[in-house]
């Protein structure tokens, strides 16, 4: 009796592990991200913004103290594209443009300070997000 009891548990412990195994490797992703060079992608990025400079110092005039007499430095627009987090499902959240931004601002007493920089996202010559730094995990640069 002893020995029917002990090789029953031992069934049914090894029937629990197996069927905790998952079933195959990692599935493939099912959605693809199109190729640079194809007409569907650029549409999806829209027209590099036209007027980004004001568009920008206006947009940073009422975030920034002291903004009319800060100095900024512009990169050109290139294509780039955030992603959601892993949390979220890790999809594509924003595709257009993006515009590097160095903003110095002078003190209280004068003296400027430090630049900061910014990554400014466009849509469609419409400001989506500034986001503080020049790095950013969600965030792939594609170029011109």
């Amino acid at each position: 009796m002893y020995r029917s009891l002990k090789i029953i548990i031992t069934l049914t412990i090894s029937s629990l592990f197996v069927g905790c195994v998952p079933a195959g490797g990692p599935k493939p992703p099912t959605k693809r991200e199109p190729r640079l060079g194809t007409p569907i992608q650029r549409a999806d990025y829209s027209y590099p913004p036209r007027s980004y400079r004001q568009t920008i110092k206006n947009y940073f005039s009422s975030k920034l103290k002291r903004a009319e007499m800060a100095s900024y430095t512009f990169s050109k627009p290139q294509r780039a594209y955030k992603r959601r987090g892993l949390a979220y499902g890790g999809d594509i959240e924003w595709r257009g443009w993006l515009v590097d931004v160095s903003i110095a601002i002078p003190s209280r007493t004068g003296r400027m300070q430090r630049p900061k920089s910014h990554m400014v996202l466009f849509k469609n010559d419409v400001i989506v997000e500034d986001i503080l730094g020049n790095e950013h995990q969600l965030i792939t640069r594609l170029g011109e």
